[in-house]
């Protein structure tokens, strides 16, 4: 999408949502050009009628003249009103899509990449922003237009007086190369401005301020702070001046012009060519074809604003629009029941910028209905393979298929439909507790007692119990509500995570981490029962990644990744008797349990 089109669509909404709105503000700047251009006419038949003394005929001249000024007068603050109006509007709508094309990235790689982050920060919550430049982009050639119409009629007074128009072409050329300037960098800076937000996140909100108090950095972080705000407004400072400089120079043609215009004007006064009539009309509209220029140039200016967030949103479509895994070929929908079960081929995959891949030539079998336990050191890639089984990532070699068909056939929200999952890094929605387990399958956000179950199995049910208001409790001190716990929260995750029914995968990417040792072994226990029973019924495959082997051993099978590729698989039994990597992990985990114990 280009801008043009955006433009184009911003109008339509515009004039779907607010007609009235769009019909007035059209309404008041056709008014407001016939006014610039009856005024001088009207001033011009005033004076020539006062002069002639003939007075009568000299009060509709006055009349017209008077009535265009204050048309024109109150028509800039009309003209302000509607396009703010209409920029509240539409730039909720646009704030809305935004949003939208954002979270419906298929590809999370995306959200990892620079450039795009650079982009998102700079359009967030400028929808109004937007909004307003599009309907300036009007104003600015309405504006145009009023100015055209100053020059016409001082064309058909004095010809010679069009120098004044050759003076306004640098000026207003000169203006826009500055605001590109400017333009330019507010995208250089951008990275800057994305550093000092997170700095001030990190000194400013409470979980972050433990570590920071304690380890004593909260100076250097501000001075990390300070460096990255000092950098983003040096880069805009001076942009800034070079945009002043060439506003300067653009208005000092201007004022040539002027100059010029107004020596001519003496000449034919001088000559006998003007009447004193035409010679106070042209002054006037020298004055008044100042005033239009200086508007016009803020205009420019204010619509420059809402550009570069344009051209970023025009980004984000762009991206947000462009080709979806497997569109090459025709989609196919994820099976009801797992049969097989999920097939990995020759699997690899690197992060988007790192050479390195995270994962090479992964060859691996989750057979339908068992429970995989993905085990491994940290930076193995287990949590990178759990990304690319959910379509959350492209592989970048190899296949995965489900139930023998390539999982980039499948529509990635039809595959995340079949999906649930518990993560470490678990949202902490801040809703009420019901909404907030509720939101692991939206169709049920309102069934009790289907919530009530979730939470069972996560559980959660017991302190939610013992809430305020129980599942009406609203969440998060941040809003007025409960706060909870490490393991309050992750418990609640867990729930969130056992809403599906009839899921084809769970994943449990180190969902305990927040839980003692007797918590987990209790979850995992209750897991493992649900597990059997969706397996049995639906062929779900659940998947367990994790450090803590005690509740390794309930796994069907074990999958062990080392540096990105399997190194061992097979029951625990089996691994153990094969005295590898995984039998050493094990004996040292138990050996440190025992050292506890004994304590």
């Amino acid at each position: 999408m280009n801008r043009l089109s955006v433009l184009a669509e911003l109008f339509r909404e515009g004039w779907r949502s607010r007609r009235a709105l769009v019909l007035a503000y059209l309404g008041v700047t056709a008014l407001d050009i016939a006014a610039v251009a009856g005024f001088a006419l009207a001033l011009r038949s005033f004076v020539h009628q006062a002069l002639a003394h003939h007075y009568p005929g000299a009060v509709p001249g006055a009349l017209v003249a008077a009535v265009c000024w204050s048309l024109s007068t109150a028509g800039v603050s009309a003209r302000t009103n509607l396009v703010y109006l209409l920029a509240e509007s539409t730039g909720l709508e646009l704030n809305s899509r935004v949003l939208a094309l954002v979270a419906g990235l298929e590809d999370l790689a995306r959200l990892e990449q620079p450039e795009y982050a650079d982009h998102v920060d700079l359009v967030r919550g400028g929808g109004d922003v937007i909004a307003r430049s599009a309907w300036l982009s009007v104003e600015v050639l309405s504006a145009l237009t009023r100015l055209t119409a100053v020059l016409v009629v001082m064309a058909f007074i004095a010809p010679p007086l069009l120098a004044v128009a050759a003076g306004l072409v640098p000026a207003l050329l000169l203006s826009r190369r500055g605001q590109r300037h400017i333009r330019g960098a507010l995208k250089r800076t951008a990275p800057h401005a994305r550093l000092a937000e997170h700095l001030h996140h990190l000194l400013t909100e409470p979980a972050p301020g433990m570590e920071i108090r304690i380890a004593g950095a909260h100076e250097t972080l501000r001075a990390r702070a300070h460096g990255a705000w000092t950098a983003l407004l040096t880069g805009q400072e001076r942009a800034q001046w070079r945009a002043a400089g060439l506003s300067v120079t653009g208005w000092a043609v201007f004022a040539a012009g002027n100059t010029l215009a107004l020596l001519l004007l003496v000449r034919s006064v001088g000559a006998g060519d003007l009447a004193p009539a035409d010679v106070l009309v042209l002054l006037t509209l020298t004055t008044t074809l100042r005033t239009q220029a200086e508007g016009t140039m803020a205009t420019l200016r204010q619509a420059a604003d809402g550009v570069h967030l344009l051209e970023s949103y025009c980004y984000l479509t762009r991206v947000g629009s462009g080709r979806t895994r497997g569109s090459d070929e025709p989609h196919l929908p994820p099976p009801s029941a797992l049969r097989e079960g999920i097939a990995l081929r020759g699997l690899s995959f690197g992060y988007p910028g790192s050479k390195a891949p995270v994962l090479r030539d992964i060859d691996l079998l989750l057979p339908a209905g068992a429970t995989v336990a993905l085990v491994g050191e940290h930076g193995a890639g287990k949590t990178s393979l759990v990304k690319l089984l959910c379509g959350l990532y492209e592989p970048t070699g190899g296949s995965i298929l489900v139930d023998a068909v390539p999982l980039g056939r499948i529509p990635a929200p039809a595959w995340w439909a079949k999906i649930t999952a518990g993560f470490q890094d678990h949202a902490r929605f801040a809703f009420l507790a019901r909404e907030a387990v509720g939101a692991g399958e939206l169709s049920a956000l309102d069934d009790r007692e289907r919530i009530t179950e979730a939470l069972t199995a996560g559980g959660a049910r017991e302190f939610v119990s013992a809430l305020p208001a129980g599942l009406e409790t609203q969440l998060g001190s941040e809003f007025g509500g409960e706060e909870l716990s490490g393991g309050q929260w992750q418990r609640l995750a867990l729930s969130r995570a056992g809403m599906r029914r009839a899921p084809l995968l769970c994943v449990l990417d180190e969902p305990t981490a927040s839980l003692d040792a007797r918590s987990e072994y209790e979850l995992h226990r209750r897991q493992a029962r649900l597990a059997r029973v969706t397996g049995a019924r639906h062929g779900t495959v659940t998947l367990m990644v994790t450090h803590r082997f005690s509740t390794v051993r309930m796994a069907d099978l074990i999958v062990v990744l080392s540096r990105g590729s399997i190194v061992e698989q097979g029951s625990h039994a089996d691994l153990m008797a094969k005295d590898g990597s995984y039998a050493s992990m094990y004996r040292m985990q138990e050996a440190g349990y025992r050292e506890k114990g004994g304590r």
